[in-house]
C-alpha cells in the first residue's frame, strides 16, 4: 500500500513540475516574440568558436533569437542586458560577418524607425558540419533526394499529426511556433521559429530511431555494424 501511495505521490509530482514549467513557458512567450527549441549553436570554423565562446557574444545571439523576425536594435540589447553599447556594436559587428545575423530593412513609410534592427539569421537549425567530400558524393549520387521523396509522405503526415496534438492539448499548446505575419522572416520568407520547432521535433526522432530502436539494432547487425 505504501508502494502505491509513492507511486501515486511521484506521478503527481510529475504533472506538478510540468505544470510549472508550462506556466513558465507562457510567461516567457509575452516577453519574447519567438520561443526557441533547440539549445546549442554549432560551429564550423576556429573563427566561429572564438567568437560564440564569449559569454556577451551568446546572450546577445541568444536575445536576437527570441526577438523575431522583426529583430532587435543595439540599443534594447545594450539596455537589457546591461552591456556596454561599444561591445554590442562591436559583437553584432562579428556576428554580422559570420552571417549570424543580418540587418531588417526598414519598412516603407515608416520614417521614424531609423534604428537598425538585427534579425538572427543562422539558427541553431540547418547548420550541420558535414564533411564536404561526403556530401557531395551523396549529392552526385542522388542519395539525398532519394531519401527525401521516400520520407516525404509519411514525415508530412507525422508532422501534421505532431501539430495538431499541439493544438489539442493545453499542456503543449504553449510550446506552439506563433502563426504571425510578423514573425516571418524578411530575407527567406519563413518563420524561424516554425522551422526550429519542426527541427527539434524531427532531429529527436532520428536520434531516438537511432540509439533506442530494435530495428535499427537488426539493421546494424545485419550489415555487420553491431552484434
Amino acid at each position: 500500500m505504501f508502494v502505491m501511495g509513492g507511486t501515486l505521490y511521484a506521478i503527481r509530482s510529475e504533472k506538478f513540475k510540468f505544470q510549472i514549467l508550462w506556466n513558465v513557458v507562457s510567461a516567457l512567450s509575452d516577453l519574447f516574440r519567438a520561443r526557441t527549441y533547440l539549445t546549442h549553436f554549432p560551429v564550423q570554423s576556429y573563427l566561429e568558436a572564438d567568437v560564440l565562446s564569449k559569454e556577451s557574444t551568446w546572450n546577445i545571439l541568444e536575445y536576437a533569437r527570441r526577438a523575431g523576425a522583426r529583430g532587435v536594435t543595439a540599443e534594447e540589447l545594450s539596455k537589457t542586458l546591461d552591456l556596454p553599447a561599444s561591445v554590442v556594436y562591436s559583437t553584432l559587428k562579428e556576428l554580422r560577418r559570420l552571417g549570424f545575423v543580418f540587418i531588417h530593412p526598414r519598412e516603407k513609410g515608416k520614417s521614424k524607425d531609423r534604428k537598425k534592427r538585427y534579425v538572427c539569421d543562422k539558427s541553431t537549425w540547418g547548420k550541420y558540419g558535414v564533411d564536404n567530400d561526403f556530401l557531395s558524393a551523396m549529392t552526385f549520387a542522388g542519395i539525398t533526394d532519394h531519401v527525401v521523396e521516400a520520407l516525404r509522405p509519411s514525415l508530412v503526415g507525422m508532422l501534421s499529426k505532431s501539430f495538431d496534438e499541439f493544438k489539442a492539448k493545453k499542456e503543449l499548446k504553449a510550446f506552439l511556433p506563433q502563426a504571425s505575419p510578423d514573425n516571418i522572416c524578411s530575407k527567406c520568407g519563413r518563420s524561424h521559429e516554425a522551422m526550429e520547432f519542426i527541427y527539434a521535433i524531427v532531429l529527436r526522432a532520428i536520434d531516438k530511431f537511432i540509439t533506442e530502436s530494435d530495428e535499427f539494432r537488426v539493421f546494424l547487425v545485419e550489415r555487420g555494424y553491431s552484434k
